[in-house]
């Protein structure tokens, strides 16, 4: 399949999952590669050719996207797609969308007759960017050969979809925050396609919510990124890590220009932080593997028994025993500690607690036997590390 052939399967995914005809034009010659939207124009003096190569051009100008009306009062999306053979620039033409201010308004007054309408989406203006954004961030892929790993056009299409599903419910504008519990929950679990999707599912969100804000939506991006480091930690990631990837992507941020390199950028994170997860895939005994990690985590605070962690997962001891050392090359109270002084490391970097607090909070019942097990793990002493990183 070549290039133009790809755009128009892209086209043809976008119109199903829109309901928006969507076309491409040919920006040397003003051709297009598919019939272009005809059904309202015939009482108009319209000539598509140049009423599209306009939205092409100005899309041009202005970093590659551009809403613009029809001669009727229509609205069209131009997108630019940029060939990586150099055979002629091309322009995605979505549209028409019959753009209203909110949903209480019936229609724009842009619009010179309400007749043969019937069919045509309608969009707020703010679905409207919003819709603009998503296709200039998806067809980037298409174009672009420095595409975040694992990350192909399919995805930027299951993104696509979620905005879609999103703008069309009556809960569009909010923001979709159990998805970020879940998406804590795949990171942990090293799940990259459910991490991706709920990544997609939060992006549309935040993109509906703030509209075509992106100083706004950077704002929201540090909050994710918190999340996403912590849950990588909390999946087994080192915490140096994951805070040293951390410091050097918050400036990043600010130097994004617009929503498709935010896009491409978090996605890449996303991976990155997904890769320094523990794999519980790759061990025999994953699935206890996975469940005492869990357990210990979720109890850190607590006594932590060997019987009772073996009950948890329904072995004896002696085999429970030999799980640990085999996988993990750990006995089960050096692993308790190694997961307790990994959260430690957490609470003396972002936090003012005493080291005595700390100690308590990760299940050590003296601050001395604490500091002994932590300078053993890390070579350093608790107060020693708090300085080092501040």
């Amino acid at each position: 399949m070549d290039f133009q052939q790809q755009c128009l399967h892209y086209c043809n995914f976008v119109q199903t999952l829109t309901g928006t005809h969507c076309t491409l034009i040919r920006i040397p010659d003003g051709s297009f590669c598919s019939e272009p939207f005809r059904t309202v124009c015939d009482n108009y003096q319209c000539n598509a050719s140049h009423t599209h190569l306009y939205g092409a051009y100005e899309a041009e100008r202005w970093d590659g996207k551009y809403i613009y009306y029809c001669p009727r009062g229509l609205v069209f999306i131009a997108t630019m797609v940029h060939d990586p053979d150099n055979q002629g620039d091309l322009c995605m033409i979505t549209g028409p969308i019959v753009m209203a201010n909110s949903l209480d308004d019936p229609y724009e007054d842009n619009i010179l007759s309400l007749e043969n309408v019937e069919g045509i989406p309608r969009m707020t203006t703010q679905q409207t960017r919003a819709l603009s954004e998503l296709l200039r961030a998806a067809v980037g892929y298409l174009s672009q050969e420095d595409r975040a790993p694992n990350v192909d056009s399919g995805r930027q299409a299951q993104l696509l979809n979620t905005m879609y599903d999103l703008y069309s419910s009556a809960e569009a504008a909010e923001y979709p925050i159990d998805s970020e519990r879940q998406l804590q929950q795949s990171i942990r679990a090293g799940d990259k396609e459910g991490s991706q999707r709920l990544l997609n599912v939060l992006l549309s969100g935040l993109y509906l919510a703030c509209g075509n804000d992106l100083a706004k939506i950077k704002q929201h991006v540090h909050s994710l990124l918190v999340l996403m480091s912590r849950a990588a930690i909390d999946g087994g990631a080192d915490v140096n890590d994951i805070f040293r990837l951390s410091q050097s992507y918050e400036p990043e941020i600010e130097k994004l220009r617009n929503l498709e390199e935010l896009n491409r950028w978090l996605s890449m994170v996303l991976h990155r932080f997904i890769n320094f997860v523990f794999d519980f895939n790759d061990i025999k005994h994953h699935n206890v593997i996975y469940q005492t990690t869990a357990y210990i985590k979720e109890n850190l605070a607590e006594k932590l028994t060997l019987e009772d962690a073996a009950e948890h997962v329904s072995l004896s001891k002696s085999y429970f025993c030999r799980v640990l050392k085999d996988e993990l090359g750990y006995t089960f109270t050096e692993y308790v500690n190694h997961l307790r002084v990994e959260r430690a490391k957490l609470y003396l970097r972002d936090s003012t607690m005493s080291i005595a607090d700390i100690a308590y909070a990760v299940g050590f019942d003296d601050q001395s036997y604490f500091t002994r097990i932590f300078k053993k793990l890390t070579n350093v002493s608790p107060g020693q590390y708090r300085k080092s990183k501040k």
